[in-house]
């Protein structure tokens, strides 16, 4: 199987698992006594919003559960691009697109995040990477 190929998959199913990982931790996880009162804290920290009322808990939640899975359907849809388009492969502009989207996401991982998303996003730039700079060459 030609490099440019496998460098894709292994990017796609990263980005999948750590979109599959994050929803499962988030869901799964207990709270310290210290993180039920930040809880409580958020909910009462109300706002309008288009005229409904939210709070910043419901926001926090939302958030964390959309990037679970717009992780696992970028990675996801990368893979069915995969195996939907056998003669080119992925052409070079939504190959230019995983590289600039993985790399984004590894600085705010970076920035933000601990070392699992990190290794996650970074395996998902550098197999991106190889998968652009390979998309010409003879495997």
């Amino acid at each position: 199987m030609k490099i440019t190929v496998v460098s894709n998959k292994i990017a796609s199913w990263s980005l999948l698992l750590i979109g599959i990982g994050h929803t499962i931790t988030y869901l799964t996880s207990t709270n310290t006594v210290e993180q039920d009162e930040i809880v409580r804290q958020m909910e009462m920290f109300t706002f309008q919003l288009l005229g409904a009322e939210a709070n910043v808990f419901s926001f926090y939640q939302g958030f964390s559960l959309m990037m679970g899975l717009l992780l696992f359907g970028y990675g996801a849809l990368n893979l069915l691009i995969l195996n939907t388009n056998k003669d080119d492969r992925l052409p070079v502009t939504i190959l230019i697109l995983n590289v600039f989207i993985s790399l984004v996401s590894v600085i705010l991982s970076v920035n933000y995040f601990f070392i699992v998303p990190v290794v996650f996003t970074s395996i998902a730039l550098f197999g991106f990477s190889i998968a652009l700079i390979t998309k010409n060459r003879k495997s």
